[in-house]
């Protein structure tokens, strides 16, 4: 519950400057100061929002969240001085060296909270250790890029927002309707049916999600090296689409094959009532990371509008079904909802990849 307006905070304020480093075809190490000013005040910004808003998120949910959250509140502040050079990992396809820093940080902070459990046995090391993750993350920047300050030009700050603008709306939409569902289920059917949602999400969509975002930070880089190449486009595109559907597929037919059992044994008999919502969910795990193919090569040819054009899509279908679904048959309604809502932008999405390629 804590990290739902945390992320909400995150995306609203996502300016899309990754991308667009990553998408120019200028030198991307003279935009680095730059960006990093930009970095480091929108860090301060999600920290005083989240401060602010702690206790009405606490009361929203009728939970005593008001110091986790304003603890939470502190980590985009520290995140906001990581190193910008971390970018030019992605940029130059150093995908060893964006690996190393990414795990050792997520390391850290599972290895941090642990420790901060076991000490503390309190809900408040969630939080802490989230913090320490941040932390973690912002000392391994620097331990692994080299970042020289040249000093702020506000050229280039409106120069990476004029692209970054249909990011930020784009990722905002993105997170309305990946979170919508989740808020839905914690308001109205309450934190236990919250658990047994989110659990059969993760387990539906482990490799999926994860690998969603790992497809778009390895294939977006690389489709905008030749986003002047369609034929080299095309064929990356169509390999990347295959293996990504047939891994998607094998992974969702054996969880669906395996559950009845690995949820009893791993989880226990308490959690059984997950599966029902897991099946549906596992062919949301199918669609999502064949869209987000297409995302990377949109994003990669300087045209991030048509993803949020796929994205309003999908918000659209998601209202208008989630509460009626939901009222009716409960985390199973919600379930079906988000795959309703997935499968609606698929005809968007054939139609502008085939415009593409013309």
């Amino acid at each position: 519950m804590i990290m739902l307006p945390y992320g909400l905070a995150e995306v609203m304020t996502e300016s899309g400057i990754n991308q667009a480093l990553v998408q120019t075809s200028k030198d991307a190490k003279q935009y680095l100061s730059s960006a990093w000013i930009a970095f480091i005040g929108r860090g301060f910004l999600i920290s005083a929002v989240l401060w602010l808003i702690a206790p009405w998120v606490s009361d929203f949910f009728n939970a005593g969240l008001t110091d986790g959250l304003r603890l939470v509140a502190l980590t985009p502040l520290i995140k906001g001085f990581v190193s910008p050079a971390v970018v030019l990992f992605r940029k130059n396809l150093e995908f060893k060296k964006e690996f190393t820093w990414q795990a050792l940080a997520s390391v850290a902070e599972s290895l941090g909270t642990i420790a901060l459990l076991l000490l503390l046995k309190s809900f408040i090391a969630l939080p802490l250790g989230v913090i320490a993750g941040g932390a973690a993350a912002l000392v391994l920047s620097f331990v692994f890029s080299r970042f020289h300050w040249n000093g702020v030009n506000f050229g280039q700050i409106k120069e990476l927002y004029t692209y970054g603008r249909w990011v930020t709306a784009g990722t905002l939409t993105a997170y309305v309707t990946d979170q919508g569902d989740d808020i839905l289920v914690g308001r109205v059917l309450g934190a236990g049916n919250l658990a047994y949602y989110q659990t059969a999400f993760k387990i539906s969509n482990l490799p999926t999600t994860q690998g969603a975002g790992i497809i778009y930070q390895i294939i977006f880089p690389m489709f905008a090296k030749i986003q002047t190449d369609k034929v080299r486009l095309k064929r990356g595109l169509i390999r990347a689409l295959a293996i990504t559907l047939v891994l998607s597929s094998g992974f969702a037919l054996a969880v669906w094959l395996a559950a009845p059992w690995a949820v009893k044994i791993i989880f226990g008999e308490t959690w059984l009532p997950l599966l029902p919502a897991l099946n549906v969910l596992l062919l949301y795990g199918i669609m999502r990371p064949v869209t987000s193919v297409g995302a990377a090569l949109f994003d990669a040819t300087g045209k991030p509008q048509i993803v949020l054009a796929m994205g309003l899509t999908r918000l659209a279908i998601l209202a208008a079904l989630i509460w009626p679904l939901t009222a009716r048959w409960g985390i199973v309604g919600t379930s079906w909802t988000v795959v309703a809502s997935q499968a609606a932008a698929l005809p968007l999405f054939i139609y502008q990849l085939k415009k593409t390629f013309r």
